[in-house]
C-alpha cells in the first residue's frame, strides 16, 4: 500500500520539503499524520480548535517553541533571479502596442532567458503569469501572432517568431508536470477556434522564412531558420496532441508539407534539423489523417481483400467493427477497456486481425494497424475468456434467476471464485481512492463457525479478494440481467473494524471501487447499493487492472497521435524477391552521428598490450570490422562475440544482441552501460532508462551497476527485494526533492478544491441513500424548491403562525386515501402519467388516491436521486481532475529526480504506467534486458526514442499470456495470432517476404560443461563455444555420472478432482527426486543452496514441496508462488503426505539430518528459472502415458530452458518414450544414449569405496544402498578425536566430522579420578559422581551431592531449616541455614501487623511496608480483603476487594428470584418482572390458588399429611399440595438425628409425621410445620380460631412487609418454588425488593442520563463562539482571496451548524427510551396489581369484559402507590435538555440573523418554545402532585429562561411580541409560586431560592437589556450544586441528633462518617449502620 504522507496541500508560497512538513505527502488524499514529525496543525493554528481533535496527528502545542520556523533569507543569487523576473513582468502587464516588433521581441527573449535559467521557482512562476488574466499574456500572445512582415524586413518577425514558437516549447513549459494546467491554457489560447488562429501563424511564417532564405542564404541565417522549423514542428506537434479540433483544420496538410519541403531545402537528411522535423511531420501526419477519416471504411474493405504482394498465407476473411455491440469500433480509442455488458451478451465473433501482415484489415497505415492489432489482441488475452465466461452465465441467469442462487457455479476452464447472496452496502467516498462501495458476502463455508482468530489468520494466509483484484457483480434488476466491474480497493481482517473479513462470523466484507467510472456503471451501483439487491459476487484472481491498464491505455493513446517510434524498424519494408535473407540497415543514433566518438577506456584492461585509448566512430566503422574486434578483444575482458555485440549496440539506434544460455548478457551489459556513462555528458544522453520484464531481473542488473559506482541510480516501483536498492527507490529518493512556493500553491488550492467536493459528493450520497423512505423529512426540502404549491399544503403551522396539533400533515396524507379496493376509480386513476400526477397533487394532494400517493412519492424521492446522482456524476469527475493536478505536481517533483539521475530503472508494466511522465524526462538511451520474454504490446507502449537496445534471446521462453488455446504460437489456433511471439523474436527471425533485423549473437559460454552444453549446441545453437574454464568444472560428488537419464515407466498420477486441469503430477518422480537431492546433501560437498530442483507443472511443484519441506526450507520464487496461486493451489504447512508416497523419510538419522538438511532449496518450475543456474539440477520431467502426450515440453523453447541451467551436473527422471516423439527430445535422448547416460537405475558413487558399484532404481533404494550418502559398508576411518573406529556406515567426509562416538568414555575427571560418565563422543564436562555425607561449613551434612560441587562445598547452599533474627527489623524467622538474612536485599516475610483504617490487618509483609530508603514513613499494601458487606436491596454480599469510604455499588450477582413457571435471568441489581402467571399451589383439600404466582395466594395452606407414596413405598411425610420429598422418607432416611421440631426440640425420629408433618426448605434443611408456621409470620397473613387452626386470610393491603423470612438454621431464604405453604408471606416481601430494585436501577440510569447531559452542555457552550464570533482566517484570505475565504467559512459555519445538534437529539431519544422503561406500567407493583385485578375477574364464570364490570367496590384490589421519582427525575432531564437545544439555538439564529440562507436543523428556536413551555407546565402540575417541590422548581426555573430568551430574540412580528408578553407574565407566576415552594425543607432548597429570585430580576427588566454570562452561571450553578445534582432526591434523609438533615445516596443507608455541615454533630454510619441519635427524615423523602 501506499504510505499517505501529510494530509493538507501547502496553500501559500512557502514551499516546504517533501520530507519535511509539507501539508500533503505523496498520497493524494486525506490522512492521519506522525505528532511531531510534520508541525503545527494548520486548523489549529488559525482558530484555536480542529475537527480533527485528538486524532489529528499535526501537533496542537502552539507554545513559541512549536511556532512555524521563519522564512528562510533569500541568496544574492535569488534576490537577483526575482528583480529579473519582475522587471520582464512588468512588461507582461502592460498592454501590447500594435507592430511594436521590438517590445515584442524584448518580452520572449526575457520570457526564454528565465526559463534557461537556473532558478526552478520562476520558470514555473511564468506560464502561470501568461496564463493570468490579470495580466495581458494572452493579448501579447496575440500581438505577436498576428505580426505581419514589411515588405524589405524579414528578419524581424523570424526573430519575434523564434523567440515566441522557443518559449512555448522550451523543455521547461513543455516538461514541467505541475504547470500542465496553465500551458493547456495557453495553447488552447494559441491554437483558436479549430486551430484559426495557430496556422495562419504558421503558414505566414513559413512563406516569410521561404522568401528570406531566397534573399540571403548565410550560415547563420540557415542556424535560425532550422532552429524556427524545429520550434515551429514541435509547437503544432504539440497543438494537434492538445487540441482535437484543431485535427480538421483544411490547411494543416498543406502546412506540414511546406515545413518539410523547407527543411529538405535547407538540411542534409542525416542533420538532426531533418531527423527531428521528418518525425514530428509524420506523427502529425498520422494524426490528421485519423481526423479527417482516412481510415478505410467498410464499403472499402472489400478492395483490401486481394493482398498487393504474394501472401504469405492463405487469405481470409475479416470481420469488421461495425457497431454489432455498443463496444463495437474500428477505433481503438473509442473503445471500452473493459467489456460492456453489451458486449458480454452479444453473440458476435471478436474481431481479431492476424498476425500476418499481407491478410487484410481495414486499417491501411502499417504503424497504426500494428497498434491496432497489439491492442486488440492483447485485450483479447485479457478479457477473451473471462467474457465467455460472465457471457455463458448471465445467459443463464437470464434464462434462470435461481442460477444467482447456486452455490456451486461453473465457469468452465476459466478460473474465478464466486460468492452468492452477495450485496453491495452503504457508498462512500474517499479523496484519494474515489468513489467506493462496501461489498458484502456470507462468510465461507469452512469459516463457519471458527473463532475470529482463526478466521483472520485464514484469511491472512490466502490470497483471495486481494486489493487490486478484479471483481464482477451480476444481479437482476428489473428482470434485466445488470452487470458491473469492481476492484477491490481496500481488504482489512481487522476484528474491530465493522467493514472487514472477519469481525462478522456470518459474512465477510470488502471495500471496492467501480473499474470505470461512466454514468450508467455509477447509476447502477447506485441503485442496487440503495436497494440492497442481492447478487453474485465473482472473483478473478490472475486478473489485475493494474498490470494491463497503462499498457491498452498507451496504446489507445499512441493510436490518437500516430505515434510509433522506430517503426521503420518494427515495420520492415518487404524484401526483393531474390533477396529473402537482405537485412535492414540501421543507422547510428542520431546523438551519434556525424563526428561523434565513443571512448571504450572504462572498460579497458589496465595490463593490457597495446598504447591509448579505442575510440568508436559510428559513422565510420562496421560491426565485422576485424581488426578493431581483434584490438577490443585482447584489451578488454570480452570475448569476440561479446565485442560484435558491443559494437552493434553502440552504433545501431535500434540495437538486438541475442545472448544464448551462460553467455554473459548481463556481464555485456554493465561493459555497455561503462561506455555510455562515460559519453553521458557529452552527448547530453540525460538518464539511461534500464527496462526489464522482471522484478527480479532489474534488481540482479541495477545491483551490478551499483557495485561498478553508478550511484545516481533510482529504481522505480515498490516490488523490489533487494536491500541494496532500498535508498534507491524513486518514493524514497524523492523526498529530499524540495517543491516549490507555486507548486505549493497548486497543491493547497487543490486539496481544498478536493475537500470541499468530497463533502458535497459525501452529502448527495446520504440523500440518495435516504431518499428511498420518501418520509417528510427527506421530502421537504425537494417540493420546496421544486413544487411550492404542494409544499404549503403539507405545512404544520398555519398562515397565523398557529401549529397543528397531532400527527404532521404529510404523516397523516401517506397514511390515508382512497382505498385500493375501489377498483373502478382507482384502476383508472394509476393509469395517469407521471405529468398528469403532478399537476393533479399541485392542485389538491388530497384528492390522490392511496395508489396515487404511493406513486408520486416514488417519483419524487427518484428526482432527488436523479438529482443527487447527477451531482455526484459530475463532482467525481471535477474530483478526479483535482486528483490530477496534484498527480501532476508530485509527478513533476520524481520527473525532476528521475531527470538528474545517471540510471533509471523499471519494469515493462511500470514504464507503460509512468510513461506519462518518462516521455518528459529527457533521456535518448534505453536498454530492455529480457527482450525475449516481452510481449510486443508492452514494448512498443513503452518506447521511447532516440537509442533502443534489445538484450534477449528469442530461443528461450516466450512471454507469458492467459490464452493459450486461442492466441499461442504453440497452439494450432494461436498460430494465426501469435501474441506469445516478442518483438525480438519477430524481427531477428524474420517475417515471410521482409528485411530481417541485423541480431548480434554472443557465443561463448560459461557456465555448462561440455556434456551439458552439447545438448543444446547441437540441436539449437550450433555456433555455440565453450570457454575454457568449462572443462575443468569438478565432477558431481557421489554420483557416477554428470549428466544422466532415469528412465521409468511409471505413469503420472490420475486427474484429482480437487486439482486444476492444467496441471500434471507424479508421485514416483517425487519421491525419486527427493531421496536424491538427500542424497546429494549429505556428500556434503553442496549447500542445498546450490542445488535445483525444476518441473514444468506447477501440480508437480506443489508436491515436491510438500514431500521436501520436511527436510529444507523450500524457496518459491514470487512467480512460481503466483503460478501456483492461479492453479488452485494453497500453501498449507500441514499439507498430508500425497498417496503413493514411499517409506524413504523413515531412514533418516535425525542428528546428520538436523545438521546437513536445513538450508534453503530452491524449487521451481522452468518458466520461472530462466536466467538462473546452479551447481546441480534435478528435473522431474512428470509427464509418462500411452499416448504419448508431452505438453508443455514439446517446444524447443522450454526445453532450451530446461537443459541450460545446471553448471556441474544435471539429472532427468522421465519416459523416453513419451518424450522421444518429440523432435528435439529424440535428439537429447540420442547424444545422451551415446555416452550412455540414459538408463533405468541411476549408478550413486561412494565417496570412500569408489570401486562399490550402486544402483538406484526406486526412491527406497537410496535408504537401502546408501543409507548415510555412502554405501552399506562399515566406515573405515578412524575417529581423530578419540581412535575408535567409526560405527556408522559408510559416508562423506563432511558427515564423518560430526559424527559423535557412541563407545563409553575412557578419560578420568581430574583431581577426582573418576571415570567419565558419558559417552565418548561427548563432552566430559564436569564429573556428576555423586556422594554422601559431605560436610558443610556450617558444619551441617548434605547426601547426592555431585562431585564437581563437594569439591567446593563453600559453594553448597544448606537447606536446614533454622531461627534467625533478622537485624534490620528484630523479628525471628525460619529460614534455610544457607540463607543470609544480613544481606540487604533479604526481605522479612513476618507478615505485618499494622490495621488498616478499614480495620483489617495489612496484607503486606514486614519487608513490603517498612520505610523505603529516604522515606520516613512506612507504606502498607492496600487491603485484600472481600468486603463482605450485605447489599442493601438483596440477600447478597459485595464480593468487590474492600472499599472503606466507598460504596458497594449494585449487586452484580444472578437473580435469585424463581417460582415454579420460570427463573429470572438478570442481574441482581437489574429490575425483573413479576411472574403473572396463575400460581401453581394447589391440593384436594384446599382446591387451587388463583391469584397470579408473585401475589400473595388466596387460599389457605393444608394441614393434611401428603397421601402420596414415595419411591421407597412409604408415605410422603409432608404436607398435601407441596412436593414430596424423596431422600426424607421418616423410615428410611439417615437423618433421624436431625432437629426438626422447635418448640419440643425433638428429633425427625421422635415426632409423629401423621399429627405434625414436615415442611422441606430450599436449602435442604426440614421442619415440623407447626414449628416454621410461627417463625415465618403466617399470623400476619392469615386468621385463625381460637385454637390456632388457619381459617381465613388476613387483611394485608394496608401493612408494610417485612423481609424475605430465612431457615432456621441456616439463614438462606425461604424459597417460593420450593415451599409454596409461605408464599403469601414471602410474595409480599419479594414484590417489595423487586420494586426496590426497580427504584434503584432507574437512578443508576438517571445518573448516567445526567452525566452526558453536562457533558453536551460544555460541549456547546465551548464551541459556540466558533459559530457565533468567528471569522475568516487572514491567512485563507491572503492565498485565495477576501471573498473565496469569505465563502469557505460560510460553507465551515453551515457545515459545523448541520452537525452541532447530532448528539443532543441522540441524547434526547436516548431519555425518551429510559422514560419508556420506567413508566409507570413498568413498575413492578403495577404490574402485578394489573395482574391481580385480572386474575379476580376471572374467577368469575363470564366474559372478561363483564367480569371486570361485576366486580364490586370491596372487590376492588387497591391501587398499589407508584413512586413517581425516577420517572419525573428523567422528565426533568428531558427538559433541561431541550432547554440546551433551545438556548443554544437562540445564541446561532442571532449570530446568524442576516444569513437567510442558513437553516437550522429541527427548526428555528421560535417555532419550538411553545411546545417547550407546555411540556414544562405539565412537569410542574405532576411533580407538585407527587409532592416533588424541587422537581417542580428546576421546571419552573427552565420556563424562565427560554421565556426570557423568546422574548429578547428579536421578534419582528406583533403577535409573536404579544405572545413574548403572555409567556413572561406566565414566568413570573411560575416563580412567585417557586419561591414558596423553597420554604419548605427539601435539598438545596436555598440555594434554588436565590436562582428564582435572581431569574425574577431578569424577568422585570426590559427586553432589550442583555443578561450577563455571569447571571446565566450563577441561576444553574444553584440549580445544580451538588455532585449528584438531582440524584440525590432519590436517595434516603436522615437527620443528625439536632435536627438537621443530610441524604445518602446509592443504596440509602449510612456508609461513612462525617460532621454535620450546621451544628458538627456525628452523622452517617458504617456497614449501613447509623450513628447513635441518627433519625430517619420521613417529611424530607415526601
Amino acid at each position: 500500500m501506499i504510505h499517505l504522507g501529510n494530509r493538507r496541500g501547502n496553500t501559500g508560497f512557502g514551499g516546504r520539503s517533501r520530507g519535511g512538513n509539507s501539508w500533503r505527502g505523496r498520497g493524494g488524499g486525506p490522512s492521519r499524520r506522525q505528532p511531531d514529525a510534520h508541525g503545527v496543525c494548520r486548523f489549529y493554528q488559525e482558530s484555536g480548535s480542529c475537527k480533527f481533535g485528538d486524532r489529528c496527528r499535526f501537533s496542537h502545542d502552539i507554545t513559541p517553541g512549536r511556532e512555524k520556523k521563519p522564512k528562510e533569507e533569500e541568496t544574492p543569487t535569488q534576490q537577483q533571479a526575482r528583480g529579473e523576473y519582475n522587471y520582464w513582468k512588468r512588461a507582461l502587464k502592460s498592454p501590447p502596442r500594435p507592430n511594436d516588433e521590438k517590445t515584442t521581441l524584448q518580452l520572449w527573449s526575457g520570457a526564454l532567458k528565465i526559463l534557461d535559467g537556473d532558478e526552478r521557482e520562476w520558470k514555473q512562476v511564468l506560464p502561470r503569469d501568461i496564463d493570468n488574466e490579470e495580466n495581458f499574456g494572452r493579448d501579447h500572445i496575440k500581438n505577436t501572432m498576428s505580426v505581419r512582415t514589411r515588405l524589405t524586413d524579414h528578419h524581424g518577425l523570424i526573430e519575434v517568431a523564434l523567440a515566441f514558437l522557443r518559449t512555448i516549447t522550451h523543455p521547461a513549459i513543455l516538461d514541467c508536470l505541475s504547470v500542465e494546467t496553465y500551458v493547456g491554457s495557453i495553447y488552447n489560447f494559441v491554437t483558436g477556434a479549430n486551430g484559426k488562429r495557430a496556422v495562419p501563424f504558421f503558414q505566414h511564417v513559413c512563406e516569410t522564412v521561404g522568401k528570406a532564405y531566397g534573399d540571403l542564404i548565410t550560415p547563420d541565417f540557415t542556424t535560425k531558420a532550422e532552429q524556427l522549423m524545429i520550434a515551429m514542428s514541435l509547437a503544432l506537434r504539440e497543438i494537434l496532441r492538445r487540441e482535437s479540433r484543431a485535427r480538421f483544420n483544411e490547411d494543416l496538410p498543406a502546412l506540414i508539407d511546406a515545413i518539410e519541403n523547407f527543411v529538405q531545402m535547407i538540411s542534409d537528411k542525416q542533420s538532426h534539423t531533418y531527423t527531428i522535423v521528418t518525425r514530428h511531420s509524420g506523427e502529425m501526419r498520422a494524426v490528421v489523417d485519423r481526423a479527417n477519416g482516412l481510415l478505410v471504411q467498410e464499403e472499402e474493405v472489400q478492395e483490401l481483400l486481394q493482398p498487393s504482394a504474394a501472401p504469405s498465407s492463405y487469405p481470409r476473411n475479416i470481420n469488421i467493427p461495425q457497431d454489432r455491440h455498443d463496444n463495437d469500433k474500428a477505433d481503438i480509442s473509442q473503445m471500452e477497456i473493459f467489456p460492456t455488458r453489451e458486449e458480454i451478451m452479444a453473440d458476435v465473433p471478436e474481431f481479431l486481425p492476424l498476425a500476418d501482415k499481407d491478410q487484410p484489415h481495414f486499417i491501411d497505415d502499417p504503424a497504426q494497424r500494428h497498434v491496432d492489432t497489439n491492442f486488440r489482441l492483447l485485450r483479447y488475452d485479457t478479457f477473451g475468456e473471462l467474457k465467455e465466461a460472465l457471457g455463458n452465465l448471465m445467459h443463464a441467469i437470464e434464462a434462470d434467476h435461481t442460477i444467482l442462487r447456486n452455490p456451486k457455479l461453473s465457469f468452465g476452464d476459466f478460473r474465478a471464485y464466486h460468492y452468492p447472496n452477495s450485496y453491495i452496502g452503504y457508498l462512500s467516498f474517499d479523496q484519494r481512492r474515489g468513489l467506493e462501495v462496501q461489498m458484502s458476502f456470507p462468510q465461507l463455508q469452512i469459516l463457519r463457525g471458527k473463532s475470529a482468530a482463526n478466521r483472520r489468520k485464514w484469511w491472512e494466509d490466502c490470497k483471495r479478494l486481494s486489493e487490486g483484484i478484479l471483481l464482477s457483480f451480476i444481479t437482476v434488476h428489473d428482470n434485466v440481467v445488470q452487470h458491473v466491474f469492481l476492484t477491490v480497493t481496500m481488504r482489512t481482517t481487522d476484528n474491530r473494524r465493522d467493514h472487514s473479513l472477519t469481525s462478522d462470523e456470518r459474512q465477510g466484507t470488502i471495500t471496492a471501487k467501480l473499474a470505470r467510472h461512466n454514468q450508467n456503471d455509477v447509476e447502477t451501483l447506485i441503485r442496487l447499493s440503495c436497494e440492497k439487491t442481492r447478487g453474485v459476487l465473482i472473483e478473478f484472481p490472475g486478473v489485475l487492472p493494474a498490470t494491463f491498464m497503462p499498457v491498452l491505455t498507451n496504446l489507445q493513446e499512441m493510436n490518437r497521435l500516430g505515434r510509433l517510434p522506430f517503426q521503420q524498424w518494427i515495420l520492415p519494408g518487404k524484401a526483393q524477391p531474390m533477396k529473402r535473407a537482405e537485412k535492414v540497415d540501421i543507422p547510428p543514433p542520431l546523438y551519434a552521428r556525424g563526428s561523434f566518438q565513443f571512448s571504450l577506456e572504462p572498460i579497458l584492461k589496465p595490463d593490457a598490450p597495446g598504447n591509448g585509448n579505442i575510440r568508436i566512430n559510428p559513422a565510420s566503422i562496421t560491426v565485422d570490422d576485424v581488426e578493431l574486434l581483434r584490438n577490443m578483444e585482447t584489451r578488454t575482458q570480452l570475448d569476440l562475440g561479446q565485442c560484435r555485440a558491443l559494437l552493434a549496440a553502440l552504433t545501431r539506434e535500434f540495437a538486438f544482441i541475442q545472448g544464448p544460455p551462460g553467455t554473459g548478457k548481463s556481464f555485456l551489459g554493465v561493459q555497455l552501460m561503462k561506455v555510455l556513462m562515460e559519453c553521458k555528458n557529452r552527448a547530453d544522453l540525460g538518464p539511461i532508462v534500464i527496462v526489464c520484464y522482471t522484478n527480479h531481473a532489474l534488481d540482479q542488473f541495477l545491483e551490478h551497476l551499483l557495485e561498478i559506482g553508478i550511484q545516481k541510480l533510482v529504481r522505480l516501483g515498490g516490488q523490489s527485494h533487494s536491500t541494496l536498492l532500498e535508498d534507491h527507490n524513486l518514493r524514497k529518493v524523492s523526498q529530499a526533492e524540495s517543491k516549490t512556493r507555486s507548486e505549493g500553491y497548486i497543491l493547497g488550492t487543490s486539496y481544498d478544491a478536493l475537500e470541499h467536493e468530497s463533502d458535497h459528493i459525501k452529502r448527495s450520497l446520504g440523500r440518495i441513500h435516504t431518499a428511498t423512505h420518501g418520509d417528510w423529512k427527506q421530502l421537504q426540502y425537494h417540493l420546496q424548491n421544486r413544487y411550492p404549491s404542494i409544499h404549503r399544503q403539507f405545512l404544520q403551522v398555519d398562515e397565523d403562525g398557529f401549529e397543528k396539533a397531532g400527527r404532521h400533515p404529510f404523516d397523516i396524507w401517506t397514511s390515508t386515501g382512497t382505498s385500493r379496493l375501489k377498483v373502478a376509480e382507482g384502476h383508472v386513476q394509476s393509469l395517469l402519467d407521471d405529468n398528469t400526477l403532478i399537476e393533479k397533487a399541485e392542485g389538491d394532494a388530497n384528492s390522490l388516491s392511496r395508489a396515487e400517493r404511493d406513486k408520486i412519492r416514488n417519483i419524487w424521492a427518484q428526482e432527488i436521486r436523479d438529482i443527487a446522482l447527477d451531482d455526484i456524476f459530475e463532482r467525481v469527475k471535477d474530483t478526479e481532475r483535482l486528483q490530477k493536478q496534484i498527480t501532476n505536481v508530485h509527478d513533476e517533483i520524481d520527473r525532476r529526480v528521475l531527470q538528474n539521475a545517471d540510471v533509471i530503472g523499471i519494469t515493462t508494466t511500470g514504464l507503460a504506467k509512468r510513461i506519462a511522465t518518462l516521455q518528459r524526462v529527457r533521456c535518448k538511451v534505453v536498454i530492455c534486458e529480457e527482450a525475449g520474454e516481452v510481449m510486443e504490446p508492452h514494448l512498443i507502449s513503452a518506447l521511447l526514442p532516440e537509442h533502443f537496445i534489445q538484450i534477449g534471446d528469442h530461443e528461450q521462453l516466450r512471454p507469458q499470456i492467459n490464452n493459450f488455446k486461442d492466441l499461442s504460437l504453440e497452439s494450432r489456433k494461436g498460430q494465426l495470432y501469435q501474441l506469445d511471439r516478442s518483438q525480438f523474436e519477430r524481427l531477428s527471425v524474420g517475417e515471410p517476404g521482409r528485411l530481417r533485423m541485423p541480431v548480434a549473437q554472443l557465443n561463448v559460454q560459461r557456465r555448462m560443461r561440455p556434456e551439458i552444453s552439447k545438448l543444446i549446441r547441437e540441436t539449437i545453437y550450433p555456433g555455440l563455444v565453450d570457454h575454457l574454464g568449462t572443462a575443468v568444472h569438478p565432477d558431481v560428488v557421489g554420483m557416477r555420472k554428470n549428466v544422466f537419464w532415469v528412465d521409468h515407466n511409471e505413469l503420472e498420477d490420475n486427474q484429482r478432482q480437487d486439482m486444476h486441469h492444467k496441471s500434471h503430477s507424479n508421485q514416483w518422480e517425487v519421491d525419486m527426486v527427493h531421496a536424491m537431492v538427500r542424497h546429494i546433501v549429505r556428500q556434503g560437498a553442496y549447500k542445498s543452496s546450490e542445488i535445483a530442483v525444476l518441473t514444468p507443472y506447477t501440480g508437480q511443484l506443489q508436491k515436491l514441496r510438500a514431500a521436501l519441506r520436511s527436510d529444507f526450507e523450500i524457496v518459491l520464487s514470487d512467480r512460481d508462488q503466483e503460478a501456483l496461486e492461479k492453479d488452485g493451489f494453497e500453501d498449507s504447512e500441514n499439507d498430508p503426505p500425497a498417496n503413493g508416497q514411499s517409506d524413504v523419510n523413515t531412514h533418516r538419522k535425525a542428528p546428520l539430518a538436523k545438521k546437513n538438511l536445513s538450508e534453503l532449496l530452491r524449487v521451481a518450475t522452468v518458466d520461472n528459472f530462466q536466467g538462473e543456474e546452479a551447481k546441480v539440477i534435478i528435473i522431474s520431467l512428470v509427464r509418462s502415458n500411452s499416448i504419448p502426450k508431452v505438453g508443455f515440453l514439446k517446444t524447443t523453447n522450454r526445453i532450451n530452458v530446461l537443459l541450460s541451467r545446471a553448471q556441474n551436473g544435471m539429472y532427468l527422471f522421465g519416459n523416453s518414450n513419451t518424450y522421444s516423439y518429440v523432435p528435439m527430445w529424440e535428439k537429447v535422448l540420442d547424444i545422451l544414449r551415446a555416452d550412455e547416460s540414459v538408463g533405468t537405475a541411476l549408478e550413486l558413487c561412494c565417496p570412500r569405496h569408489p570401486e562399490t558399484p550402486i544402483q538406484v532404481s526406486q526412491p527406497d533404494d537410496f535408504s537401502r544402498l546408501s543409507p548415510e550418502g555412502g554405501c552399506r559398508e562399515a566406515c573405515p576411518w578412524r575417529l581423530s578425536d578419540c581412535g575408535h573406529m567409526c560405527q556408522a556406515r559408510c559416508h562423506s567426509e563432511s558427515m564423518h566430522q560430526v559424527f559423535p562416538c557412541p563407545q563409553p568414555c575412557q578419560r578420568l575427571h581430574d583431581p577426582c579420578r573418576h571415570l567419565c560418565q558419558k559417552r565418548c563422543g561427548e563432552d566430559c564436562g564436569r564429573c556428576l559422581v555423586k556422594l554422601d555425607d559431605v560436610e558443610l561449613p556450617c558444619g551441617h551434612f548434605k547426601h547426592n551431592i555431585s562431585c564437581y560441587m563437594a569439591q567446593v562445598p563453600n559453594l553448597i547452599p544448606c537447606t536446614i531449616q533454622v531461627e534467625k533474627k533478622v537485624p534490620a527489623c528484630n523479628h525471628l524467622v525460619q529460614v534455610p541455614c544457607g540463607k543470609d538474612v544480613t544481606a540487604d536485599n533479604y526481605e522479612c516475610p513476618t507478615p505485618c501487623s499494622r490495621l488498616l483504617e478499614c480495620g483489617h490487618p495489612c496484607p503486606g509483609t514486614c519487608s513490603q511496608c517498612k520505610p523505603k530508603t529516604g522515606e520516613s514513613a512506612a507504606t502498607h499494601q492496600k487491603c485484600r480483603k472481600v468486603c463482605g458487606r450485605k447489599m442493601g436491596a438483596c440477600n447478597h454480599t459485595c464480593q468487590k476487594p474492600c472499599h472503606e469510604g466507598e460504596a458497594c455499588g449494585t449487586c452484580s450477582e444472578p437473580c435469585e428470584v424463581r417460582c415454579k413457571h420460570s427463573k429470572c435471568t438478570a442481574k441482581c441489581s437489574e429490575p425483573c418482572a413479576p411472574c403473572v402467571e396463575t400460581c401453581a399451589w394447589s391440593c384436594e383439600h384446599q382446591r387451587s390458588c388463583t391469584m397470579p404466582c408473585s401475589a400473595p395466594c388466596n387460599r389457605l395452606p393444608c394441614d393434611v399429611r401428603c397421601p402420596k407414596t414415595l419411591k421407597c413405598g412409604h408415605q410422603c411425610p409432608g404436607l398435601c399440595g407441596e412436593t414430596c420429598p424423596e431422600p426424607l422418607c421418616h423410615q428410611c432416611t439417615n437423618k433421624q438425628d436431625s432437629r426438626v421440631d422447635l418448640l419440643e426440640m425433638l428429633t425427625y425420629a421422635e415426632i409423629n409425621v401423621n399429627e405434625n408433618p414436615i415442611v422441606v426448605l430450599g436449602c435442604g434443611h426440614f421442619f415440623t410445620a407447626e414449628s416454621l408456621d410461627g417463625l415465618v409470620g403466617m399470623a400476619d397473613v392469615y386468621t385463625s380460631d381460637r385454637v390456632g387452626q388457619i381459617n381465613g386470610l388476613a387483611d394485608i393491603s394496608g401493612s408494610f412487609a417485612g423481609k424475605i423470612p430465612q431457615c432456621p438454621d441456616c439463614q438462606a431464604p425461604v424459597r417460593q418454588y420450593v415451599t409454596q405453604r409461605y408464599n403469601r408471606v414471602i410474595n409480599r416481601a419479594v414484590i417489595d425488593e423487586l420494586s426496590k430494585r426497580f427504584l434503584v436501577h432507574g437512578q443508576v440510569g438517571l445518573r448516567e442520563l445526567k452525566q452526558r447531559v453536562d457533558d453536551i452542555e460544555t460541549e456547546l457552550e465551548g464551541s459556540r463562539a466558533e459559530i457565533t464570533t468567528g471569522n475568516p482566517s487572514p491567512r485563507l484570505a491572503l492565498i485565495i482571496g477576501a471573498r473565496a475565504a469569505e465563502d469557505r467559512f460560510k460553507a465551515d459555519r453551515v457545515k459545523m451548524i448541520q452537525g452541532r445538534y447530532k448528539s443532543p437529539s441522540k441524547l434526547g431519544n436516548d431519555i425518551t427510551m429510559f422514560l419508556r422503561k420506567v413508566a409507570d406500567r413498568h413498575q413492578p407493583a403495577q404490574k402485578l396489581h394489573e395482574a391481580t385485578v385480572h386474575a379476580m375477574a376471572a374467577k368469575r364464570s363470564m366474559p372478561l369484559d363483564k367480569a371486570f364490570a361485576s366486580l364490586e367496590i370491596n372487590e376492588q384490589v387497591p391501587m398499589v402507590e407508584r413512586d413517581r421519582r425516577v420517572v419525573l427525575g428523567g422528565r426533568i432531564l428531558q427538559i433541561r435538555t431541550h432547554s440546551m437545544i433551545l438556548e443554544d439555538k437562540f445564541c446561532i439564529a442571532k449570530a446568524i440573523s442576516n444569513d437567510a440562507d442558513i437553516k437550522l436543523p429541527g427548526g428555528m428556536p421560535a417555532a419550538l418554545t411553545s411546545a417547550f413551555l407546555k411540556s414544562c407546565k405539565a412537569m410542574i402540575t405532576e411533580s407538585t402532585a407527587a409532592n416533588i417541590p424541587k422537581l417542580a422548581v428546576e421546571a419552573s426555573l427552565y420556563f424562565a429562561n427560554i421565556a426570557r430568551r423568546y422574548q429578547s430574540s428579536g421578534l419582528p412580528d406583533e403577535r409573536d411580541r404579544a405572545k413574548a408578553t403572555e409567556y413572561t407574565a406566565e414566568a413570573k407566576a411560575l416563580l412567585e409560586n417557586a419561591l414558596e415552594s423553597c420554604k419548605k425543607p427539601f435539598q438545596n432548597a436555598d440555594k434554588l431560592s436565590v436562582a428564582v429570585e435572581e431569574s425574577l430580576k431578569l424577568l422585570r427588566r426590559s427586553w432589550y437589556e442583555d443578561v450577563t454570562a455571569d447571571e446565566l452561571a450563577m441561576i444553574k450553578a444553584a440549580m445544580v450544586s451538588d455532585p449528584k445534582g438531582i440524584m440525590t432526591h432519590s436517595g434516603h434523609w436522615y437527620n443528625c441528633t439536632n435536627g438537621h438533615p443530610f441524604a445518602i445516596g446509592e443504596c440509602g443507608m449510612p456508609m461513612e462518617r462525617a460532621r454535620c455541615p450546621e451544628c458538627g454533630a456525628r452523622i452517617g454510619g458504617s456497614n449501613h449502620t447509623a450513628e447513635a441519635g441518627v433519625t430517619r427524615a420521613v417529611n424530607m423523602e415526601q
